[in-house]
Order: C-alpha cells, then structure tokens, then sequence
C-alpha cells in the first residue's frame, strides 16, 4: 500500500488534480492484473525448462552417457556370419564387436577383489570389494558361493541347473542380460546341441518363454574358435531365436580357442547395451573344454568385467593336477573320417599361475592325470574375481577308484581319479595378479622353493636300471656293475641340485598356514628325498658287490638286485635321508587325506627307497646251442588290394 500512495502523491503533484487512476476500484484491479501476469510468466518458464520425453519400448536398449567409460584394448578378430536356417536370429550389426576402438587400459598392478572407482549399477549382485579373495576354510561353510571355482559336475546339464538359480536371483534384482558364449571346437560340438536343449527347458522354468512376453531376460549370443562370432548381436527376449542360433554355431576346425577375446568382446557388448529406462545385471556365461589360446589378455579382461560388475561364468573341464597337457579320449562321429577311437593331447591346465608340481617319474611312466579340483587358472581366474562360478566338468567324476583308459567317457579327459569339492575348496589356489605372487615367493623361502623346483625340468629315476648281473667270471661281473653305476652316476647330480633348492627353503616351512602350500612343499622334499635315497642306495650296492660276494648256493651263478624297505647297509647319511623322505610323505597322507597331493603320497611310499642282493640260477656258464630255423615270411593278403582305401583319421592337433 506504501507503494501506491506514493505513486498517487506524484500524480497529483504532477497533474494538479485530486483524483487520479489509482483511486477506488482501480488499484485492486492493477494488483490482481499483476498477480496473474506474474503467475502465467511463472508457468511459461517451467514449462520450457521440462520438456517430458515419451517413454521407450523396454526392447529398446540404448546406451546412455551417465554410464562410466570402460576401457578394453584387445584387437577382437570379429567374423559375422548370417544363420541360413534362422534368417531372423536377433539383429545382427553391421560390423560387430568393435572392440579395438576403446582407448588403451590403465590397469592396476593387482587385479583381484577389483576396486570400482564409479559404481555402475547399485545391484544386490556385485562382486564385494574386498583385500583378498577368499581361500581355504572361508569357503567351507557354504556350497557354492560367488567366485567359487571348484564346482564339480558330471555334466553340462547340471552345470546349467545350477546356473538357472543364478538367473533366477538376477532376474529378482533387474531385468537381466545374459551373454551366452560357445566355443566352437570339434570337441564340444555334441554338447552344444545338448546344451541348447537344456536351455530351453530352463528358460520355460524361468518364465521367459514366448508366451510370457513380459520377461526381463535378454540374451546375446556369441561364437567363437579363431575368430569371434556375433551370433545375436542384439538383445532379443526371443527364446526360439536363442536356441535356434545355439543349435546353428558351426564347428571351426583351426583348433585355436579365444576365449579371452570372445569374453571381452561379449562384455564390451553388453557395456554398450545394458542401460534403459530401467538398469540391467550382466552375466556372461561361457561354454569351453580347454584352457583358451589367448591367455595373455585374462587379467585384462577380469578387471574390466569386475568393474562394470559382469559376473563371468564358464562351464568348462577340470584341469589336470599339476599339468598343462592331458590326454582326451576323441570317439569321431564325422562320416568323413575313420570311425575309431583317438587320444587327443589337449590344453586344460594347470590350475595355478606357476607350477607347484616337481616332475619326478620315468619318461616311460609318467604321473597319472589327476583331478585338480579346479579349472584351469586364467578362466577360474576371471570368474572368481567377477564373482562368478567356474563349473568344472567330468563325466566320469562320480567314479568311485581308478579310471581305466576303457571307461573314460567319449570326448573326455584321462583324468584317473576324482576328488570331493567340499574337501578341495581348503586347497584353493592363490587367484592373486602375477605382482602380488612373486611378492608371497618372497616373502617365504619354502613357497619359492617349491616354485623353482617345479619349474626345473623333468628328473627321471633311472631308466632301465641294471637288475641282473650275471657271473662268467669276477671281470665280467665288475664290468657289469660298473657299466650299471654309470646310470646313477649322471642322474646324481641334478637330483642333488633338485634337493638342496628344497632344502633351502625348509626354514621357512614353519610359517606356511595355507594348506595348499604345506601339502605342496611336504610332497615335493618327500619325492626328491625318496628319488635320491633309491639312486644313492643303488649306486652303493653295486659298489659293495665289486668287492666281491658268495652265493650261498654254490649252483647259483646271478645276482638279483631286488627293491626293500631295508636301508641300514648303505650307510648312515642315506638312512637318515630316507628316514626323512618316508616322514614328509606319511605327514601328506595323514594330514591332507582325499587329495592329489595325499594320492601321489601314497603313491610313492609303495615303492621301497633300498635294496637287498638276492642270487638265482640262469645257466649262464651252461654251453650255448645254435637256434636256426627258416621261417616263411608272412604273405600280403590279396583281398586288401580289392577293398576300397580307408577313410583317414582327423588331425587330432585341430579339435
């Protein structure tokens, strides 16, 4: 009101009249003139400043710019390929994966338990940052946890019903994209129809079935051998399209698997494509029996998953106890070549980043492929640090004793014997960046140890050794043992080498608390003490016979070397090794019972560490009579020349 006497008192002022516009009714009037001006101004400025945008189709999944920037540099050789008998499978690009357009990675020295620097999605499934990964009893107390990966299953399909638990509580949290990744070896061709199958029948479990158009389930589909192959391209919630496509993956015979760069070209996919109106979990799921060709890029490709929080999983195979290579039995089913039984020499291991197996056993009669408990490093790897579940496969895995070579299962590895996850999860391997290893080597002289001298190439027993030693005359004979002292001669040396790299780090066996590395490191000093106790106590008794020995018989005329638990005429130092040899390996077996490293044990305290003589009769004074005889050659069968020419057999080194 102030205002408007003073706007009154100036018209006055000005006009000289009494009245003036503002009197009465007028001033009331310019207010609510004002009021209202004010308030549709008001309303004009908010309606430009929000502008609503009409919602999306939930099938239409766009990238948006709030996502952080993951960054991946593994050049992906992208091959795409049309399905002819499902011309409409998702919808494929134009030009794939491009991968190798993201900038260079800066990753951190130590990739495992990842740190997130920006949160990419606020999900209840997340991989937990934490200092280490868990080990040993952690695990115990539940089945199967994330980043488990010592899941033992007889078959793919088991595998798949455990992975449906794991969709079923992504798909609680968020509409979820699955990223199904296959290989496509000769070796996994049948299981990939099997697998199909399978998925279907989940998917209806599920409820994503093509009836129920309302499920928040997508998938993408890729495959993979030499190169990587978008199969589905696109996110599709169409399930005959999936199986379609799964069914249709053709086989690549090049027998090189990139594993790590169809993962990686999967997960940059999925980066691109997780993000709508409403935020999606990621899991990649990937189908494989080797070890993969393209190992260099795992940590890579672990921490960029692990931090765009994409739960890695993979159905694969056991790896070998200690090894890299095993055997795998290949039935051929292609009309093409020879219908027969092969053994392939596949890649499946080792399941630790360095070697802590000593290689001790004759070239003749190497270890037996055992069960290692885990998959093979760098994919078990990459699923414990993602929080994933590496499923290790084995049809013959609920075979109770020894596996003959007659009942391993077609297209499955030797694996001899089989061990309980629930007991193996304590013996989990150390999934820590190469940094952070060599720091552990270190830090202890019996972990280094065991480390080096797994590394040192193969020690074999003698080869062959000298058993019989037959007496024409005392010259004879010490020419004999002479000739059979030169094997243990040349094989002392690096045995000895072998055994004080062992007994350096013996010092530091006292603070080793994980049980891998004890049952490790016991195993390894008990099977070198127990290899040089047999060649020194050979290499004595022979020396003791060049002095001279009396059959008891006089009709006797050879000496028998025969094994024994008897060590006591070999001399004090040997008995005191062999002592120590039998008590490492007896504190394996007893304190890590239902291992590998309690089997090989066990394996090798079967074997005597000493020897005793021993005298039989051979004839060989007798006089020698001539043995003749003409033998007809064999003749060729004439039929075969009428047959057609056989079917050749596959290049085992392409499955």
């Amino acid at each position: 009101m102030a205002i408007l006497e003073q706007a009154r008192s100036r018209w006055q002022a000005y006009t000289g009249e009494d009245e003036t516009p503002l009197d009465g009714d007028t001033a009331s009037w310019v207010v609510s003139l004002g009021v209202h001006v004010a308030v549709f101004l008001g309303l004009a400025v908010a309606g430009m400043t929000v502008v609503p945008s009409p919602p999306k189709p939930i099938a239409v999944i766009e990238t948006s710019v709030d996502e952080p920037e993951l960054v991946l540099d593994i050049p992906v050789p992208v091959e795409m390929v049309v399905v002819d008998e499902q011309p409409e499978v998702g919808a494929l690009s134009d030009h794939g994966v491009d991968v190798a357009e993201s900038l260079a990675p800066v990753l951190a020295e130590e990739s495992v338990a990842p740190a997130i620097a920006d949160e990419v999605l606020d999900a209840e499934i997340q991989v937990e940052l934490v200092d280490a990964l868990p080990t040993g009893t952690e695990l115990s107390d539940s089945l199967v946890v994330k980043g488990d990966v010592g899941v033992g299953e007889t078959g793919a399909a088991g595998a798949v019903d455990r992975l449906t638990v794991e969709l079923i509580a992504s798909l609680e949290q968020r509409p979820t994209i699955v990223c199904w990744v296959f290989d496509q070896s000769v070796s996994l061709s049948a299981q990939r129809t099997d697998i199909a199958a399978r998925l279907e029948r989940v998917f209806n479990e599920l409820g994503v079935s093509e009836a129920a158009q309302s499920n928040e389930m997508f998938s993408l589909v890729f495959a993979y051998g030499q190169r990587v192959t978008p199969v589905i391209a696109q996110p599709t919630k169409k399930v005959s399209d999936v199986v379609a496509a799964i069914k249709s993956i053709p086989i690549d015979e090049s027998g090189v698997e990139m594993t790590f760069t169809a993962i990686a070209a999967a997960a940059q996919k999925a980066a691109q494509t997780r993000l709508s109106p409403s935020k999606r979990n990621v899991m990649i799921i990937a189908f494989t029996d080797e070890a993969g060709d393209d190992q260099q890029h795992a940590d890579q490709v672990a921490a960029y998953c692990a931090r765009g929080q994409m739960r890695v999983f993979v159905v694969g195979v056991p790896a070998p106890f200690g090894q890299q290579q095993v055997r795998m039995k290949f039935i051929e089913f292609d009309p093409r070549y020879a219908d027969e039984e092969q053994w392939a020499v596949v890649e499946q291991g080792p399941e630790s980043r360095y070697p802590e197996v000593i290689k001790v056993r004759p070239k003749d009669a190497p270890d037996d492929a055992i069960d290692s408990g885990f998959g093979p490093f760098s994919l078990s790897k990459l699923c414990a640090e993602t929080g994933g579940i590496y499923f290790a496969v084995h049809p013959n895995r609920s075979t109770k004793g020894r596996v003959s070579d007659e009942a391993t299962a077609p297209m499955a590895s030797g694996l001899k014997y089989f061990f309980d996850p629930s007991i193996m999860r304590d013996y989990r391997p150390d999934y820590q960046s190469q940094a952070a290893i060599d720091r552990m080597l270190a830090a202890n002289r019996a972990k280094r140890a065991l480390v080096d001298a797994s590394r040192a190439s193969v020690v074999s027993p003698m080869e062959g050794p000298t058993m019989f030693f037959p007496r024409e005359d005392d010259g004879k004979l010490v020419n004999l043992l002479s000739d059979a002292q030169k094997k243990a001669a040349v094989l002392q040396p690096k045995i000895d080498a072998l055994h004080s790299l062992l007994a350096a780090g013996l010092s530091d066996r006292g603070k080793i608390k994980e049980k891998r590395w004890q049952a490790g490191f016991d195993l390894a000093l008990g099977r070198v003490l127990a290899l040089k106790v047999r060649t020194d106590a050979y290499n004595i008794m022979l020396a003791q016979a060049k002095t001279g020995m009396k059959f008891k018989n006089p009709k006797n005329d050879t000496w028998v070397l025969r094994p024994s638990d008897d060590v006591s005429s070999v001399g004090s130092q040997t008995e005191r090794l062999a002592k120590q040899a039998d008590e490492f390996l007896r504190r394996v077996v007893a304190d890590h019972p239902d291992t590998p490293w309690a089997k090989m044990a066990a394996e090798e305290l079967k074997t005597p560490l000493g020897y005793r003589w021993g005298e039989i009769h051979t004839g060989v004074n007798a006089p020698r009579q001539g043995n003749g005889g003409n033998g007809n050659p064999n003749r060729g069968d004439d039929m075969r020349r009428n047959l057609a020419p056989p079917k050749p057999s596959r290049p085992l080194k392409n499955i």
